[in-house]
């Protein structure tokens, strides 16, 4: 195997860290609206639990 990191592959990841900071950024406002929560709280809750790069997108290219 190559060292090399694959064009493809390098987009994949970049396209799905995207889609789930998305899907995470959805869900964190439904759920401060549904707690009711003030601005000041949900940036405060948003500086500790949506800080970009806190989580990896791994893609297994292994057979199933």
């Amino acid at each position: 195997m190559s060292n090399e990191t694959d064009p493809n592959q390098s987009m994949a990841h970049h396209i799905l860290y995207e889609l789930w900071y998305s899907i995470a950024e959805t869900l964190f406002q439904r759920a401060c609206i549904a707690t009711e929560l003030d601005p000041e709280q949900t940036e405060a809750l948003r500086r500790v639990m949506l800080r970009p790069n806190d989580f990896q997108i791994h893609i297994d290219d292994e057979p199933m």
